[in-house]
């Protein structure tokens, strides 16, 4: 997390009141989840849904998607290696030509991140991470995580959330006017629920839109030619890494209940080849340049570009601040509530005196954005009034604060209590893009109660790619710790 005023933002919830009838209303059986042509002589017929309330065209989709990928191409590293790229357009086309409904313009894209996930904008817009492609084990798997996605356009998920905030804003008043033409206007809508920038309206789902891609999305890839079970064993995969770490994709999806024992039940009513398509040489390949170490596609020259903020001594934007010395300075405050030791390669900063709000990183690993200071590497240490009496509320409360002040970062690990030195305590895990760096940046947030009741926190910052070359220093900062008591 970059920036020095960590608490504060606030998170647009968006609730539409009397949902069921409003939409009804509105669209009349637009809404209804149908099945195939609704008969119910032979065997069931193939999962369809139709896409909800909508006050977007289809080509208004595509212009807001369009505009809003625009803006994500320039957040994220988009992976230049032409075989690979090549290769998840030419599989994305085949899967979207099995799409249902609207023709959107498909477009595909590889971000240069080890993180595994995908997600779609609407009008087709769709952005699979380089660590997905890593992650499969093979091109059915790889083709279910993919399938989903489209499915997420073709049933039109990110437009039909925009819609529902938009009148929730509005109020019931808004249908009037939408439907008897006086008020179409594709900017206004959009502004009125945060403008282009809110992106998170077309990607985060609920677990009713995560079924209807699952279960779509199976369909899809049977009709393509692949076995939906492949789709089945990526997110098995995916919850048994999730022990460790929640991986950012299922972050991202929500499990909508039983998804995997969901998928395999679809599984007579698909039109499943007897001999479906599991893996491919080209898969092979593509997987290998990623993967295969020296002769990999992230090489040094095309892994994610690093931006670096505009240190105090003009390092270069690309370079990576020098690791943590092994030698050691202490720092101890004026009133002694709390002491500690750091790097002696790491400098001190505090905003304006404020030792309840201190920052200790290298030379090249802070500096101003926008007005504020960044930092890409480090720790933020220091206490503050709690959220709650209970350290547990507090320690939930505080971390939500600097969710919502990054609205890009996820919960990747929930609160796991510790002992930290001796005193209660809990350490939480949040992940997401730096705008800084352009790669994950991880940031364990550590917590605990002082003796004169306020919230103790250290909160250990590192991209992802480097975390285990911090992980030292911070074990070693963590274990010099010295609180009043």
């Amino acid at each position: 997390m970059a920036k020095v005023e960590r608490a504060g933002g606030t998170r647009r919830v968006v609730v539409l009141l009397l949902g069921a009838v409003l939409l009804q209303l509105a669209c009349g059986d637009a809404l209804k989840s149908l099945r195939g042509d609704g008969t119910t002589k032979g065997a069931p017929p193939a999962p369809h849904f139709k896409p909800g309330f909508n006050l977007f065209t289809p080509e208004q989709d595509i212009e807001v998607g369009r505009e809003s990928a625009q803006q994500i191409a320039q957040q994220v590293p988009l992976l230049n290696d032409g075989a690979v790229v090549s290769y998840v357009r030419g599989l994305g086309a085949k899967l979207a030509a099995k799409a249902p409904g609207y023709k959107f313009p498909y477009q595909f894209n590889v971000v240069a991140t080890r993180e595994i996930n995908a997600f779609a904008l609407p009008g087709g817009f769709v952005f699979v991470n380089a660590g997905t492609i890593a992650a499969a084990k093979d091109e059915g798997e790889l083709a279910g995580v993919m399938a989903h996605e489209i499915s997420h356009v073709a049933l039109r998920h990110g437009t039909n959330q925009a819609s529902k905030a938009y009148l929730a804003q509005r109020g019931l008043g808004a249908l009037s006017q939408i439907f008897g033409g006086r008020e179409t206007d594709l900017g206004q809508m959009v502004g009125s629920i945060g403008g282009l920038g809110a992106n998170m309206l077309f990607l985060r789902f609920g677990r009713t839109a995560e079924r209807q891609a699952d279960l779509e999305g199976a369909r899809i890839m049977a009709d393509a030619g692949y076995d939906p079970r492949d789709m089945a064993n990526f997110f098995q995969t995916l919850e048994q890494q999730s022990r460790e770490r929640v991986p950012e994709f299922l972050s991202d999806h929500p499990d909508p209940g039983n998804r995997i024992a969901a998928i395999n039940e679809e599984l007579p009513s698909l039109n499943v080849s007897k001999s479906p398509l599991h893996d491919t040489p080209q898969f092979d390949q593509v997987k290998a340049r990623l993967v295969g170490g020296q002769a990999g596609a992230l090489r040094a020259s095309e892994a994610p570009a690093r931006k670096g903020p505009s240190d105090p001594n003009n390092m270069p934007d690309s370079a990576r601040p020098a690791p943590p010395a092994n030698e050691w300075r202490e720092f101890r405050t004026r009133d002694g509530s709390f002491a500690f030791q750091y790097p002696a390669n790491w400098d001190g900063l505090s905003a304006a005196n404020d030792e309840s709000n201190l920052i200790f990183a290298p030379k090249g690993a802070y500096g101003e954005l926008n007005g504020s200071v960044v930092v890409t590497h480090g720790i933020f240490i220091g206490a503050t009034a709690p959220g709650a009496s209970d350290l547990g509320e507090a320690t939930a409360t505080f971390v939500q604060q600097q969710i919502d002040a990054n609205p890009d970062f996820r919960l990747a690990r929930k609160p796991e209590q510790i002992n930290f030195n001796g005193r209660a305590g809990f350490v939480t895990v949040v992940a997401g893009p730096s705008p800084i760096t352009g790669t994950i940046e991880v940031d364990a947030i550590y917590t605990t109660a002082t003796a004169d009741g306020r919230l103790f926190y250290l909160i250990a910052i590192a991209p992802e790619d480097e975390y285990k070359t911090y992980q030292p220093a911070f074990n070693h900062i963590i274990g010099s710790l010295q609180l009043a008591r």
